[in-house]
């Protein structure tokens, strides 16, 4: 990994994490930032009195590709790895303040990455060629001064071959050990049929299995956990159709079928059709059964119910469920009581809702931050004994959009309401977690990581 003096290049400071904020995998590491025991902070008694609750988006942040929707294993580490790669920014396209990053991107047609190395060169046309390092990826929180992805340019349209003939090519030999963490057990013609059973003479998974397109750092922290006796429910999140899939996952590694971990057992991760759910939002003023268009309005009336998951539903727009599906659960409190009291269960969220208004970060999908005052007793149980986490690719330091909506316990109202965007943002760290993608899947202890740093963040912090 290739540390970058941030000063010497011009670039604000990041916040210190336990991978580099810069980094890259085509040299070897000179520096390492030191890791987290979170095997210390996990099992502390300290944080065992509050029950985890970890959310996980699916889409690139466990599960990799995207068949359905046109994107392929391949097609989305490309993405990965543009999403990382900083270019610099055009001086009319930043603001005069040199805290902020740059803004109205898209368009920008960039002609260095961020350290001023020319993007495209007869040398890097082809990676082979090149006698130096890459410009190293940046997986930080806050962005580099006047600087901005490469997927946010105009340049978005070659993100799905970014390493493949175009101007990622410098960062191939990354792409290529990205490739073989995921695909390590994903069947090959070389070694055995693919309907055909292992060298053991154990029975193997199709290569169509979910398996093979799953982040291997998510089981391993499903493992560690179970090992440190750390009492948690997993919810998955998404906004898409993969919930089905990532469940058929989920139970074969519980039931030893994971080709890392054939002997994992853990009957409290089977994810049955009753812990399925569909997440929708209303307005306070419509019916339960039929559908507002006031509902499209974001307010603070706004209420988050869960819905069985079979039956009629209406994926177009946002609320529409008949009353041929029954409602599980309205409104937060009945909401966190249905999810705190399962081991495991799974949650299609409201897209369009979400998508209806503008990516409000009031509007996306709902995590909950328990009040810290031991006089309001929300959800019938003990303040501070659920400590909700969600990790998500697609979190933001933008207060104007955010794909997770955090809410908290507002006393004045006595009433539970989401938090603003700028709120929202200082949550980050503590119950919300961005995912860089590349991290995840190099790292296989890093949700551990972050999660332990989570716990550490809150100890001394409140909301009220």
């Amino acid at each position: 990994m290739k540390i970058v003096n941030f000063q010497q290049q011009g670039l604000s400071l990041p916040t210190p994490g336990p991978l580099p904020d810069l980094i890259s995998q085509l040299s070897p590491p000179t520096t390492c930032t030191a890791a987290v025991d979170y095997e210390s902070i996990l099992s502390s008694s300290k944080n065992n009195k509050r029950k985890l609750v970890l959310h996980f988006d699916i889409n690139e942040t466990i599960l990799i590709g995207d068949e359905a929707g046109g994107d392929t294993v391949h097609d989305c580490l490309n993405k990965i790895i543009a999403k990382s790669a900083f270019v610099q920014c055009p001086p009319k396209s930043c603001s005069s303040d040199e805290t902020d990053r740059c803004m109205n991107t898209r368009e920008y047609e960039p002609t260095h990455w961020w350290d001023g190395t020319p993007i495209w060169t007869e040398e890097t046309k082809d990676c082979s060629s090149s006698s130096s390092p890459p410009p190293p990826l940046y997986t930080g929180w806050q962005w580099p001064v006047r600087c901005c992805p490469y997927y946010r340019t105009a340049y978005k349209q070659y993100a799905k071959t970014f390493t493949k003939g175009h101007h990622g090519s410098v960062y191939k030999p990354l792409y290529d050990k990205l490739e073989r963490c995921m695909l390590q057990y994903h069947p090959s013609d070389n070694h055995h049929d693919q309907d055909g059973d292992d060298d053991d003479g154990s029975k193997r998974l199709p290569p169509t299995h979910p398996f093979y397109r799953m982040i291997p750092s998510f089981f391993y922290t499903l493992v560690k956990l179970q090992e440190m006796k750390k009492d948690y429910t997993l919810v998955l999140r998404t906004f898409g159709s993969d919930l089905d899939d990532v469940a058929l996952a989920l139970n074969d590694f519980a039931n030893g079928k994971h080709p890392d971990y054939p002997s994992f057992r853990e009957p409290k991760l089977m994810l049955e059709k009753s812990q399925m759910f569909r997440g929708r939002y209303r307005c306070q003023s419509s019916s339960n059964d039929g559908h507002d268009e006031s509902l499209l309005n974001s307010t603070p009336r706004s209420i988050y119910d869960l819905w069985e998951w079979d039956g009629d539903f209406d994926s177009t727009c946002s609320g529409c469920c008949t009353s041929k599906r029954r409602m599980i659960a309205s409104g937060d409190e009945e909401v966190l009581k249905k999810i705190e009291h399962l081991s495991v269960c799974g949650i299609q969220d409201d897209y369009m809702y979400w998508d209806a208004n503008h990516n409000a970060p009031s509007c996306g999908k709902p995590v909950w931050i328990h009040p810290s005052n031991v006089n309001v007793n929300v959800n019938g149980g003990s303040n501070g004994s659920y400590h909700h986490l969600f990790f998500d690719d697609n979190i933001h330091n933008d207060a104007t959009d955010s794909i997770v909506a955090v809410r908290a316990w507002d006393e004045v109202g006595n009433c539970w309401k989401s938090l603003s965007g700028e709120e929202t943002i200082q949550q980050h760290g503590k119950y919300v977690v961005r995912v860089p993608t590349i991290a995840a899947i190099l790292q296989q202890d890093w949700f551990l990581q972050q999660i332990a740093l989570a716990e550490l963040n809150i100890q001394n912090a409140c909301i009220n």
